[in-house]
């Protein structure tokens, strides 16, 4: 009787294990079904932001996608938005102009490059000096640069004002016209830099003075002079200068136009109350280097005293 007992308790535990193992295969085999649908609505959701994001491409954006990634220097990005551009759109004034962006930063970039050799070649002197550098939108148009005692400014009628220089000292003297569309445009920082193998060192920062006032009344204060204004003309004539020894106005330096606009307008007690001042926040290199110019930060505006064979 207990013999009996005993297989049928056996034979029931053998069919509770063996209903427990088809219900583990049956849930496994529902996990599994699930996952991979899952996985297949999620590559559907994929493919349909992919779509949307495909549809959201317009000429306008593409060519936005494009100017971007030229102005962080990202080629291998601008060219693949070019080229969705064109295959997109090929023929509209987007895609053309993708096009020509690419182009004009590319000759920019070989330019830069073969400017590196010239100046690793050849040091500073590798470097065409400007007469008429823009920086940021503002012109400056030099019409002459020389060494002088006598700094002269702020003509009206048959007077003018200047400042001499002290002995041992002497003024480089920069006449020149800044151009700009702005109404209200900060003036490029001029630097005067002594010139060292391959590295320049600054001396001294210009100073601008307007050239000249329409007339004694507008040099008062009495009348607007709106020939000074930028709000009302695009182009003013300055009379700049910046003050070094003799020493140094002997030997190499560079006149160099940096890419900080710096000058602001504003007013001082006294005559002429209109002024332009430099910045206290600005901050122009003291220690220039050929990779600040192949860069195109830096111009060079002037060479004085140039080594003989360079």
């Amino acid at each position: 009787m207990k013999n009996t007992t005993s297989i049928g308790a056996v034979l029931a535990a053998s069919l509770l294990l063996s209903a427990c193992g088809k219900q583990d295969v049956t849930a496994t085999a529902e996990t599994e079904r699930l996952t991979a649908d899952n996985a297949k609505l999620q590559a559907e959701v994929v493919a349909l932001r992919k779509q949307v994001e495909e549809l959201s491409l317009t000429p306008q954006l593409l060519l936005a996608r494009v100017n971007e990634a030229l102005v962080a220097d990202k080629t291998v990005e601008a060219r693949q938005a070019s080229d969705t551009l064109d295959k997109r759109f090929a023929d509209s004034a987007q895609a053309k102009a993708a096009k020509a962006a690419l182009t004009k930063y590319e000759a920019a970039v070989a330019e830069r490059e073969a400017q590196a050799k010239a100046l690793e070649a050849r040091g500073f002197y590798a470097l065409q000096p400007q007469s008429a550098p823009t920086i940021s939108g503002v012109t400056v148009r030099v019409e002459s640069l020389q060494l002088g005692k006598r700094w002269q400014f702020d003509a009206q009628s048959d007077e003018s004002y200047y400042r001499d220089a002290e002995r041992g000292e002497r003024f480089v003297l920069m006449r020149s016209t800044v151009q700009s569309t702005d109404k209200n445009p900060k003036l490029p920082d001029v630097g005067v830099y002594r010139i060292d193998g391959k590295k320049m060192t600054l001396l001294a920062l210009m100073s601008y003075e307007f050239r000249r006032w329409s007339s004694y009344g507008t040099f008062i204060g009495l009348y607007h002079d709106f020939k000074n204004d930028f709000a009302h003309t695009p182009a003013v004539p300055f009379n700049a200068a910046a003050r070094v020894s003799d020493e140094d106005a002997s030997k190499p330096f560079a006149v160099v136009v940096t890419g900080e606009l710096c000058h602001e307008r504003g007013s001082k007690s006294g005559q002429p109350e209109v002024v332009y001042r430099r910045l206290v926040s600005c901050a122009s290199k003291t220690d220039l280097e050929v990779d600040d110019f192949a860069k195109g930060g830096y111009r060079v505006l002037a060479f004085f005293n140039r080594p003989k064979g360079v």
